[in-house]
This record gives C-alpha cells, structure tokens and sequence, in this order.
C-alpha cells in the first residue's frame, strides 16, 4: 500500500524533474531519499497521532538511514555491473539488508512506539476481545 502511494506521489515526480537537472543517475537516487524523507515524516505524524507523545524522531531517523544505505547499495551496484567489478550475490546481500532492517528496527523504529505504550493497549484490546468471545460462549453454551 506504501509503495502505491508513495511511488506516484513523490518517487515519479521527483525523479521525472530531476532528471532534467542532474540526469537518470542522480535522479533515481534523489528520488529515493526524497521518498524516504515523506515516508519518515508520515510515520512521525502517524506516531503522534496514535501515542500522542511528542515525537522522538527515532523514527525519522530510521528511515533516513534506510534511504542512505538504499542509494549506497543502488550506486554499488549499478557501477558494480556497469565496470564488471564484484556485485555481492543477491543471497548475501538479501541476508545483510534484513539483518540490517531487523537491528535498525529494535533499536529506532520500536522504541517510540513501546515508550507511547502502544504494546499494553494492544494486549488490553487483545484481553477485551477474549472477554467478549468468552461471555458469548457462555451465553451460546
């Protein structure tokens, strides 16, 4: 659903007028980060809005790290294969990414979420459902 919205919000447009100033290249990567900063700017707002904590911009920065390191490995690679220079296998570099996404989510993008509390409302919604299927058990047994 993200990439739905945000690819023809912000990717393809930024890509598509930067390109007439800095070329393809450079566009794409521009284009990356950019959508990266919206999507890092949403999930504040978002944050906000279901914690009501005052952001921490932990998850700001999450995303800006995940967008730097996207344009790294796109320059890598792309340059990799155009020179014909070593290009990490997909398995490696598929293993390195979620080890990567994994880490830098416990340690940015949960931990505003957990100081909002939003683990305890979620069991506390998840202990009222199971009260409410209990009672209408009971009535229908």
């Amino acid at each position: 659903m993200v990439t739905s919205i945000l690819r023809p919000t912000v990717y393809l447009p930024t890509r598509n007028l930067f390109t007439r100033i800095l070329g393809r290249d450079f566009a794409t990567v521009t284009a990356v980060m950019a959508t990266f900063i919206v999507s890092a700017l949403m999930h504040e707002i978002i944050y906000y809005h279901i914690g009501r904590v005052s952001p921490s911009f932990e998850a700001t920065w999450f995303f800006l790290i995940h967008g730097f390191c996207l344009c790294v490995e796109i320059t890598v690679k792309k340059y990799g294969r155009e020179r014909k220079w070593w290009v990490p296998p997909r398995w490696f570099s598929g293993g390195l990414t979620a080890a990567f996404v994994v880490g830098s989510g416990f340690w940015l993008f949960l931990p505003p979420l957990l100081n909002a509390g939003l683990d305890s409302r979620g069991l506390g919604e998840y202990a009222v459902v199971g009260a409410y299927v209990k009672r209408v058990m009971s009535l229908v047994l």
